[in-house]
């Protein structure tokens, strides 16, 4: 099937061009200035200026006027400039009126760190296996089927007094289709607990946050890195020429997937995805089926019938910000239309 896309894609090249993926393209008619603003990230600010804002590493770097883009802050002006026949963008930093006067700005990052967190510590992907020999919640003594604050909960195992640890509820489960045959399951952060009490085997924990009702069996693991910790400063880039993903579905299992949600792909870093690739969406085109005179979207009753598959359709881009053995978390940059589990994500090699 896949191969087969690829095929429809190449043949539809009739009308889209093979170009130099690595050549930054400007908008036309943008404006030369751009004032940050709070709020803006890389990725915003590229979005502006670039009809592929992915390539904005290329307009930030080897540029002796912004040594560090993750080091610009809101106020300060970028003037889009062209040297050498390629867009770059020089910084104006905002000027201090006053030594008494601080305004304290944090610099930008590549996406929103609001849109990113919850998928880099709370939310996570973990082999079926793995997930077998985690703690588990036992119950309540007094056989609560759904637990919340002022709840004494029971878990399965000893855990060290005093330790903070996070419940996390099985969302979705998915399979990698080829010979590996690799299977993880999603986990979504619901509350966190602390140990207060160790009995042999067991340990009684006490509530400290939910955001839903816990139930037996829900799984523990311990208290990930806070935000500060997590690095959300990656750059984007281009997925290696030979990628060819496929999207197995929304991480928290919703049929319909849009801009800015986040979804499991059937490559990781073992197929040498990295953090910050960016790849472009394809639906499959519609299958037209009849002779001259009768052709309809429709499957053919009569076997014998011709079918014609149509030209597979870009329907938007997704980044890569954490990928695992065989798997990768990405993130929804745009969508042009909701979409389901099944569409292909290939490397930005077409220009419309």
């Amino acid at each position: 099937m896949r191969l087969g896309v690829l095929l429809f894609i190449f043949i539809s090249s009739l009308s889209v061009s093979w170009a130099n993926t690595g050549l930054p393209i400007v908008k036309k008619n943008v404006p030369e200035i751009y004032t940050v603003k709070k709020g803006d990230t890389l990725w915003d600010i590229s979005a502006y200026f670039l009809d592929n804002p992915w390539l904005w590493p290329q307009l930030w770097q080897a540029n002796d006027y912004i040594q560090n883009p993750h080091l610009i802050y809101p106020g300060d002006k970028l003037h889009l400039v062209w040297i050498n026949g390629r867009p770059q963008l020089q910084l104006k930093k905002t000027v201090v009126l006053s030594p008494q006067i601080r305004i304290k700005h944090s610099a930008i990052t590549t996406l929103q760190e609001t849109l990113l967190f919850p998928y880099l510590a709370e939310n996570k992907l973990i082999t079926a296996k793995s997930a077998a020999q985690l703690p588990r919640i036992l119950g309540a003594s007094d056989a609560k089927g759904y637990m919340s604050p002022g709840d004494r909960i029971w878990v399965d195992t000893e855990l060290l007094l005093g330790t903070e640890w996070w419940v996390y509820r099985v969302e979705a489960d998915f399979t990698r289709n080829d010979e590996t045959k690799a299977k993880v399951v999603s986990l979504k952060e619901i509350a966190k607990l602390r140990t207060s009490e160790i009995q042999e085997n067991m340990s009684l924990m006490t509530v400290e946050s939910f955001r839903q009702e816990i139930s037996q069996n829900d799984i523990l693991l311990p208290a990930p890195l806070d935000s500060a910790a997590v690095d959300m400063n990656f750059s984007p880039s281009t997925a290696p020429a030979e990628i060819q993903a496929s999207v197995l579905g929304h991480l928290e299992g919703h049929e319909y997937i849009a801009t800015s949600q986040v979804v499991v792909l059937d490559r990781g870093h073992l197929d040498n995805l990295v953090t910050g690739n960016v790849l472009q969406l394809f639906r499959s085109g519609a299958e037209v089926t009849g002779d001259k005179g009768n052709y309809a979207y429709k499957k053919a009753q009569n076997w014998l019938s011709a079918k014609r598959q149509l030209s597979s359709l870009h329907i938007g881009e997704v980044m890569v910000i954490r990928p695992y053995e065989y798997f990768s978390l990405a993130v929804v940059t745009r969508s042009l239309e909701p979409f389901r589990a099944g569409v292909l994500a290939l490397p930005p090699h077409l220009v419309e």
